[in-house]
């Protein structure tokens, strides 16, 4: 078997079995994944003369999927351990780890899960012309970190109405950025918009809404 990048190469003596083994190669369904058939099996001449194995290509196609072997290969690199569970809805793929030592994952205000997204998220967009959001999250990090964004919302809101000066978050990653935008949304008197920060990521300035 050959194997490389997210598709694998297999022989074995039928098509079927050789789909099997590269399905569970790839740790995939058949849902998940393409297969060419490279070549036909053949019994050859009485069995002997002529016989050859079938072969067959199988590359993924699920964004999920694609996203959980690359998360799972960072992960290697990164000597962290972690059982890595994908829930796909309508609105983005949920790439969920499960560790003994979560804090390592998270690291300081989230910064290392924040960078593993990036990371996950900039080489699966380069694998597959899927766009849904990806999030990385560990141990229900993510729930308390939109409590907190929740807070935070509702602190600069509060602001804004009592000194009619426009505020700013702190840098934020994509996904907190949506995840306050469409709070903000719910107020008609105020409006946010996000601006570059340094480092590359972005804040978002909220302000009363021009009449």
């Amino acid at each position: 078997m050959k194997k490389q990048s997210l598709h694998v190469d297999v022989a074995a003596k039928n098509l079927d079995l050789a789909v099997e083994q590269a399905l569970a190669q790839l740790d995939c369904t058949r849902a998940e994944a393409d297969v060419e058939v490279l070549q036909v099996h053949s019994s050859g001449v009485l069995g002997l003369f002529g016989k050859r194995p079938a072969k067959v290509r199988v590359k993924l196609h699920d964004r999920g999927v694609i996203a959980r072997q690359i998360t799972n290969r960072l992960l290697i690199l990164s000597d962290l351990q972690a059982e890595i569970n994908i829930v796909t809805c309508s609105e983005r793929v949920d790439i969920l780890l499960v560790s003994v030592d979560p804090s390592r994952l998270i690291g300081r205000h989230g910064q290392t899960l924040d960078a593993l997204q990036t990371l996950v998220s900039t080489i699966t967009d380069r694998l597959t012309t899927d766009r849904t959001p990806l999030l990385l999250d560990v141990d229900g990090y993510r729930a308390r970190r939109h409590e907190f964004l929740y807070r935070l919302a509702q602190r600069l809101t509060r602001k804004v109405r009592q000194t009619g000066k426009p505020v700013s978050t702190p840098p934020l990653i994509l996904n907190e950025r949506r995840v306050l935008h469409e709070i903000f949304k719910q107020d008609p008197d105020l409006e946010s918009f996000s601006k570059n920060h340094e480092g590359g990521r972005k804040i978002i300035t909220l302000k009363r809404r021009a009449s």
